[in-house]
């Protein structure tokens, strides 16, 4: 086996034990439970799980999706959070590398999705892990591109979700986009830059869109149903990270003359 290949395997095995956790933050934090203190439960019967009960992703297939106690369905969210993230930590470590920025990377994505989920739940984007995430980001930045990429893509994410909804609610008189899509959009630009930063709004728009004109076309919604944007801006956050530079350097070369 491969140096590479060993990583890769390592890395991949990293995400998906993230991935566990990250379902228990999603599940507590909204919730007002310690996700420091106290073991997992089943959310049918409450019973406490063990060790066999915590393998990520083979302990769901292994008991069909259920419980093992009550017989409960387990969703099929719990696997794919964990395969998400193990995902993510591959794909970022193909990306990188073994960097010293690496783990600070991974971890902004596992709370990009952690923070994906609560606001497709609740319609909230917590300060406990939009401002710590800024951080994360930041110091990510500073061991790569620098001072300078954090603080231009936290203005331009940021700034630009800011005028978006000011301009909404001076229109309208409602509020479109709450505060926590715009510490969001700084958690994203810190890490990502302007370029990326301005890619990742197009692209949760874009999908935004879609969302609802679908929602409108099967007659659950209209022109005015509000959508949990940070659900949108999350993956498109993490799928500007991996590929944005090259989409842009693409997009740049086609307005060349």
């Amino acid at each position: 086996m491969s140096l590479e290949l060993y990583i890769g395997i390592c890395a991949t095995l990293f995400g998906l034990v993230m991935g566990s956790g990250v379902t228990a933050l999603a599940w507590r934090m909204p919730r007002g439970e310690s996700w420091v203190h106290g073991r997992s439960r089943c959310p049918g019967c409450g019973h406490v799980l063990g060790v066999f009960d915590l393998f990520p992703v083979l302990s769901w297939a292994l008991s069909g999706g259920r419980c093992r106690h009550c017989k409960t369905q387990v969703s099929f969210r719990y696997p794919f959070t964990e395969l998400l993230c193990g995902t993510w930590a591959l794909l970022v470590y193909q990306r990188d590398g073994l960097t010293y920025s690496y783990p600070l990377v991974a971890l902004w994505g596992f709370m990009l999705v952690t923070l994906l989920f609560i606001d497709l739940d609740f319609q909230l984007l917590p300060d406990k892990l939009t401002l710590p995430g800024t951080l994360v980001a930041i110091g990510a930045a500073l061991l790569g591109p620098g001072w300078w990429h954090a603080l231009t893509g936290m203005l331009v994410g940021a700034g630009l979700l800011w005028l978006v909804a000011e301009v909404y609610f001076r229109v309208r008189r409602i509020e479109g986009m709450g505060g926590g899509d715009v510490k969001l959009a700084a958690m994203f630009g810190a890490l990502l830059g302007p370029g990326a930063a301005l890619l990742t709004i197009f692209l949760a728009a874009f999908a935004g869109s879609i969302w609802g004109g679908i929602l409108m076309a099967r007659k659950r919604g209209d022109g005015l149903t509000a959508l949990p944007f940070g659900t949108l801006l999350c993956p498109a956050a993490m799928v500007a990270y991996l590929w944005g530079d090259h989409w842009i350097a693409m997009y740049t070369r086609l307005l060349r003359p």
